[in-house]
This record gives structure tokens, sequence and C-alpha cells, in this order.
């Protein structure tokens, strides 16, 4: 006899579980991030170094999942009754193709910018393979600490509640998503710091407003593994605070308005690739 289809559970945590969780991570990334990263320096891999603290952050965020919010973290995801991976894919695949679009504007209309690697191949594999581990932890750590449980405090049991507490959730993320990169290599070597930072805030709100929209976080699990992943294997940047070996090295100014137009067009990308969804009260 076939089993009947289990509805998933809401989420259930507590406004302050919800909160002491984020703090877990945030504490445990802080304190023993650096023990991680030195740990991690014999092996000379400034990408591997660069990503060790957030092994404490994944540490902090699976203890609050068993001490504190005690539910999957499915539950903490999406409102639905599992994860949509039909809208991590579309999400994954128009930012991509949007950053590809706007990588082959810049060889085309700016080459002297580009250069390309030459690094050793069986470097370049290895390190891919790092890549491919490593980045989408660091990305999904970020997302769980800096947007999903705050929104979950926030916002509670339902994600999608309405504009007013959609706005208001969305404009503090966008602050909390700012914040830590505010001693970011690439906000110390800006052409214009604040228009790093005001990519960092709208990526944070634009994303979050997205995702709660959607009633599930998928589409930002996506678009920054996206994101991490395009600059570490396709085309990083002199001074980047993810050390990698790319296809590409530029030396295009970091902190212009070319970069906020193409956040825009690629969050518009995902936004138009996804189904529209109607808030519910």
């Amino acid at each position: 006899m076939e089993k009947e289809r289990k509805i998933q559970e809401p989420y259930a945590a507590s406004p302050l579980a919800s909160s002491l969780s984020a703090v877990l991570a945030l504490t445990l990334w802080l304190s023993l991030g650096p023990t991680f990263t030195i740990l991690l320096q014999p092996f000379h891999l400034p990408y591997l170094t660069a990503n060790a603290p957030f092994l404490a952050m994944a540490l902090g965020i699976v203890l609050a999942r068993y001490a504190l919010v005690k539910q999957p973290f499915i539950v903490w995801v999406t409102d639905e009754h599992a994860f949509n991976f039909s809208r991590f894919t579309r999400s994954f695949l128009a930012y991509t193709g949007m950053a590809t679009v706007f990588l082959l504007y810049g060889l085309t209309t700016q080459p002297y910018y580009y250069t390309k690697t030459a690094d050793p191949l069986l470097s370049k594999v290895f390190l891919f393979v790092l890549i491919l581990m490593f980045t989408p932890l660091q990305t999904t750590c970020e997302e769980i600490t800096f947007r999903i449980l705050p929104s979950r405090v926030l916002l509670r049991t339902r994600l999608q509640r309405g504009l007013l507490p959609t706005v208001l959730t969305s404009l503090f993320i966008a602050f909390l998503f700012t914040v830590p990169h505010l001693s970011n290599h690439e906000v110390q070597q800006a052409h214009s710091r604040f228009l790093v930072l005001a990519y960092y805030a709208l990526f944070g709100l634009s994303v979050t407003l997205l995702c709660l929209e959607q009633g599930g976080f998928e589409p930002a699990l996506a678009i920054h593994a996206a994101n991490n992943l395009f600059v570490a294997v396709v085309c990083n940047y002199q001074g980047s605070s993810l050390p990698s070996l790319p296809i590409w090295q530029t030396t295009r100014p970091v902190g212009t308005v070319f970069d906020l137009v193409q956040l825009m067009c690629s969050i518009a990308l995902v936004s138009l690739v996804l189904p529209h969804r109607t808030h519910k009260n």
C-alpha cells in the first residue's frame, strides 16, 4: 500500500530560538573561524583559508538546528511541502546566463581589462573540485545566517505576509547583508565605496523581496551560489575576497554603476523566469 504524502509542518521556532540560532552561527564564525583558518594554512591554498571560517558557521547552524529550532532545514527554507528544485534551477541558470552576457560584453568592449589565466590545468581542476565543495557551503551558510533566520524572526511561520511586512523585512535584510561586508577587500579598493555598499544592500533587498513573494528561499540559495561560483571559476578580479584560479582575471574597477546595472538585470531576469505568486495575509 502506497504511503500517503506527508504535509510539511510550518516553521514553528519562536523568534527567540531563531535569533539565538543566528547568534550561535555568528559567534562560532567569529570565534572558531580564525582557528579553522590557521589549521588549513599549511595547505597553502588561499581559496581554502578564505572559506575556512564558514566551516565554523556551518557547525553553529547544525547545532542550532538540533538544539534550538528543532526542525529540518527544509522547513527553514520554504513554506512548501518540499524543496522546489525547479525554482532553484531556474534562478541559478538565469543568474549565470546574465553574468555570462555581461562578461561577453566586457570582453568585447573593454578587452584590456581581462587576462586569460595560464595556471596549470591540474591545479585548476583540483581547485575546481574544492570550489564545488566549499562555495555552496559558504553561500548557504551566509543565506541561512543573514537572510533566512532573520526573516523567520520577523515573519515566523509564513513567508508570504502582505506588502508591509515583506518590505520591512527586506529592508532589514538589506542592512544585515551590508554590515558584514564593510571589511571586505572590495570595499577597501573600490572605485566607489558607496556603490559597493549599495550593491550589497540591493542584493539583500531585491533577493529577499523575490523570495518572500515566492514563499521560499530557493532563489536566494541559487543566486548566491551562482554568483560566487561564477566569480571563482569563470572571472575573478584582483584583490578578491574569494581568491581562485579562474579562466579570466579582470582589473576592471570594482564599485561602479556597471556592477549595479548587472545586478539589477540579473535579478530582473530571475524574476521573469519564476512563476508569479500572490502574497497571503
